[in-house]
C-alpha cells in the first residue's frame, strides 16, 4: 500500500501510520501459529506469560539503558572516524521543527532538553508497548524458542537475517538507508544480525517478549535522537546504524558469550 501511494514522499502524513501497521505483521503470524500449534500454553509460547516478575524487572534496566549506551558510544565512534566535532543538536532540532512550518514553542536549547529529558523516555515507554505486541511477539516471542535447538548464535544469525530481509520493502523506499537501494537492505540485515543477540538474551533469561520489546522500543527511540549530534548522516557514518555502530555491536558479542558461559541455564530453558 505504501509503495502504491508513491513511497514515503507520496504517502505524506499517512506514511508513518502505514509503517506502524506493517509492524504488526510478525505479531499476526505469531498469533496464528500459536492458535494452531500451541493450544493450552499460547501465552507462554508467545513470550507473554511472566514466569518471574523479579527476573523481568531485573532485566528491564538492561533493556532500556543498554540501547542508550550503545547509541551514545556509536555517535562518539562515528565522529572520531569522520574527524568531526559534534553538531549543534539544539540548532538541528530547531531547524527540523521550522521545516514543518510550525513556530518554535520555546528556545532551541530548552526544546532539546525537553526532547531528551521528556520526549525520549516517553517514546521508549510507548515503543515498548507497541513493539512488544507487534514485531517482538513474532521474532523473540514465538520464533526464538522454535529455533533454539540450533544453538544461541546460529539461531540469532537466522532470526536476524529474517528480520533484516523483512525490512527490505521499506528500505528500498528509502527508510533508514536512503539512496543505498539493495546495499541498504544488506546494511539492514547486518544491523539486525548484529543486534539480535542483545534482544535474544532477554528472551532466554526469562524476560520474555516484554524484555525484548523494551530493548527494541528503546533502540527505536534513542537512535534517531542520537543523530542530532551528527554534523551529517550519510553512509557509512550513521551512528549505531552505520559501520562504527556495527563494529560496536560486534565488540559486545564476547560479553554476551562470557555471560552465558558464566551463567548457564540449567533444566528447561526459560524461553519455552
Amino acid at each position: 500500500m505504501l509503495y502504491g501511494l508513491g513511497g514515503f514522499s507520496g504517502a505524506g502524513i499517512y506514511a508513518g501510520g502505514l509503517v506502524m501497521l506493517a509492524m504488526f505483521g510478525p505479531a499476526i503470524g505469531a498469533l496464528v501459529c500459536a492458535y494452531l500449534y500451541d493450544k493450552g500454553h499460547r501465552a507462554r509460547a508467545l513470550g507473554l506469560a511472566v514466569e518471574s516478575w523479579k527476573r523481568l524487572f531485573l532485566w528491564l534496566p538492561y533493556a532500556w539503558l543498554m540501547p542508550c549506551l550503545l547509541a551514545a558510544l556509536a555517535i562518539v565512534l562515528s565522529l572520531a572516524a569522520m574527524g568531526a566535532a559534534p553538531a549543534d543538536a539544539a540548532q538541528k532540532l530547531a531547524s527540523a521543527v521550522e521545516a514543518t512550518g510550525q513556530p518554535m514553542p520555546m528556545p532551541a536549547e530548552m526544546l532539546l532538553l525537553v526532547q531528551i529529558g521528556v520526549g525520549v523516555p516517553i517514546g521508549i515507554l510507548i515503543n515498548t508497548v507497541i513493539l512488544t505486541f507487534s514485531e517482538e511477539l513474532g521474532w523473540r516471542g514465538w520464533l526464538q524458542p522454535r529455533l533454539a535447538h540450533m544453538g544461541f548464535w546460529k539461531m540469532n544469525a537466522l532470526i536476524g537475517l529474517i528480520w533484516g530481509v523483512w525490512h527490505a520493502p521499506i528500505i528500498l523506499m528509502g527508510y533508514n538507508y536512503p539512496g543505498l537501494g539493495w546495499g541498504g537492505v544488506l546494511a539492514m540485515c547486518a544491523f539486525c544480525i548484529l543486534i539480535t543477540p542483545y534482544l535474544a538474551l532477554l528472551r532466554e533469561r526469562g524476560a520474555g517478549a516484554w524484555g525484548a520489546g523494551a530493548f527494541h522500543g528503546s533502540i527505536n527511540a534513542v537512535v534517531g535522537a542520537s543523530l542530532l549530534w551528527m554534523p551529517s548522516v550519510e553512509w557509512p557514518h550513521m551512528g549505531l546504524m552505520g559501520l562504527e555502530g556495527f563494529a560496536l555491536l560486534l565488540a559486545g558479542w564476547p560479553c554476551i558469550w562470557f555471560y552465558r558461559r558464566a551463567r548457564p541455564i540449567t533444566g528447561e530453558p526459560a524461553q519455552g
